[in-house]
């Protein structure tokens, strides 16, 4: 009888209740439910209808950037020499001839159908560059935060643990150091340590993910991890933040009353309570690493979306630059709908933000 009444009290019927009340797994089960049942449809359609209005702010924005740099692709065609009769010939064939609001409400219209033009430089299409750059941009993303998600979560977690001790205060210190390193500092230092010093790590090449997937790992391992270690300086103080407040909150200090496993407290009630942080974090660290492939895909000669990118803007390749801004405005809203939707699984409350 007392074993029985001891394994009933270590059981889920008495664990405490995670944030916002109830047994833990009917809340999350009754959240998925509702989720499911109607609130979904509804909630993906309000961030869809998101898109257009930030697509054309996005579109109008860049053009109107790029309009005011000084040169243009006649310019760059032709180059400085050129005489004005030669710059009217080439606008003339590339339609930059006609007013500026026909030539955005032109391509906006097209783009909006899947046509995002022709390569000013090359002649191609625009979509087809894009589609060649895309893969290398979102393997160097997705690799940089499946890393950042490894040593960083645990890491910081750890060090939340630990906060009153000096083990924690360092991590913090740490952390905080490599938030003050500009990402394409950390390039240039593993460059000459791995590369340049003791010839481990190349520096140049890509191997098509496709064609050579060993090769293609080996290569990307250095442009990568400046991106591991700059993000993980973000995470790791993050999610110890949001770790220190639900250690410290009153169902974990109930759930050690009640003899649970610190292990058991941490993961099972601490860490779901910072999961929204974690959330949030990652999707904030994914957007932010777009930008910085920017830098490093010219570093390492990375033939991605920020190298196609950097050139378009180098011989004002207009229809270039304005679909690769508007893929890297698809992409942000992606990434805040799929972290919005885990977040309103994670917790449904959050939906009606």
């Amino acid at each position: 009888m007392a074993a029985h009444e001891s394994a009933t009290l270590a059981g889920k019927p008495t664990d405490p209740a995670p944030p916002g009340g109830g047994d833990p797994e009917p809340a999350v089960g009754h959240g998925r439910g509702r989720l499911a049942a109607g609130g979904l449809p509804r909630f993906v359609l309000r961030r869809l209808l998101l898109f257009v209005p930030t697509a054309v702010g996005a579109g109008l924005l860049t053009f109107l950037l790029v309009k005011i740099i000084p040169g243009g692709p006649a310019y760059a065609k032709l180059g400085e020499e050129a005489t004005p009769e030669a710059i009217a010939v080439v606008e003339r064939q590339l339609g930059l001839d006609r007013p500026l609001p026909e030539q955005f409400f032109g391509w906006l219209g097209s783009a909006l159908l899947g046509d995002l033009g022709m390569s000013f430089q090359t002649g191609q299409p625009v979509i087809n560059l894009i589609v060649n750059a895309l893969p290398v941009t979102i393997e160097l993303v997705v690799l940089a935060i499946l890393g950042t998600i490894a040593v960083a979560v645990p890491i910081g977690v750890y060090a939340a643990r630990r906060a009153d001790r000096p083990v924690g205060r360092w991590i913090r210190s740490t952390s905080g150091l490599g938030l003050a390193v500009p990402d394409f500092f950390l390039a240039l230092v593993l460059i000459s340590i791995f590369s340049v010093g003791l010839g481990l790590l190349p520096r140049l090449g890509y191997p098509r993910l496709t064609e050579d997937p060993v090769g293609n790992l080996y290569h990307v391992i250095l442009p990568v991890l400046p991106m591991i270690l700059g993000g993980s300086a973000i995470v790791i103080r993050q999610v110890g933040a949001a770790m220190v407040d639900a250690l410290a909150s009153d169902y974990c200090r109930t759930a050690r009353a009640m003899g649970l496993p610190e292990r058991v407290i941490t993961w099972q009630y601490a860490f779901r309570a910072a999961l929204p942080t974690v959330l949030n974090v990652v999707a904030l660290l994914a957007l932010g690493q777009l930008g910085v492939t920017l830098v490093l895909e010219k570093i390492f000669v990375l033939p991605g979306m920020g190298s196609a990118l950097i050139n378009g803007i180098g011989v004002r390749d207009y229809p270039l630059i304005l679909g690769i801004v508007l893929v890297y405005v698809a992409i942000a809203l992606v990434v805040n709908l799929v972290v919005d939707i885990m977040a309103g699984i994670v917790d449904p409350a959050s939906r009606g933000a």
